[in-house]
């Protein structure tokens, strides 16, 4: 889903997020860790891409929101038009803001960054509890777990 550059579009990011999650996976609906993890890592990179790209620097800036889901896993990317240069995470502990990065660090099971020619895309994995196998193949077939591209860095938790 692409979504306009602009602050206010953040709580758009975080319901869309949590509504696929509960459309593809019904039992996440009773696991409010797991939707609090989902929402407050996708509202951290998609105010990141719009404080810190051209996503929302441009009056046309935009990015995207990918989401995956994974025999024990969902996997969501955030595509920016951000710089080649990759997110950076803050060391100073007298700041008094960016620690986005450090938060997504403490919750995702894995994370990472994927440069592209204009733009990054930033990505967050959070395990979840995913029904049968049988299960999954009736999932309709835009929530199927595909798998992303090979990661120039990656992180685990």
């Amino acid at each position: 889903m692409r979504f306009p550059g602009r602050p206010q579009i953040v709580r758009d990011v975080r319901i869309y997020a949590a509504h696929w999650l509960v459309m593809a996976l019904p039992e996440a609906a009773d696991d409010e860790n797991l939707l609090e993890n989902l929402r407050l890592l996708v509202t951290e990179l998609a105010a990141n891409a719009i404080k810190h790209t051209m996503s929302g620097r441009w009056k046309h800036g935009s990015f995207r929101v990918r989401l995956w889901l994974g025999a024990d896993r969902i996997r969501i990317e955030v595509v920016d038009q951000g710089w080649w240069s990759g997110p950076r995470l803050c060391d100073d502990p007298f700041e008094t803001s960016g620690r986005g990065l450090q938060i997504l660090a403490a919750v995702a099971t894995k994370w990472g960054v994927r440069r592209r020619w204009f733009g990054r895309t930033v990505w967050f994995e959070l395990p979840v509890q995913a029904p049968a196998a049988a299960d999954i193949a009736n999932v309709p077939h835009r929530y199927h777990a595909q798998e992303p591209h090979q990661e120039l860095e990656e992180r685990t938790a």
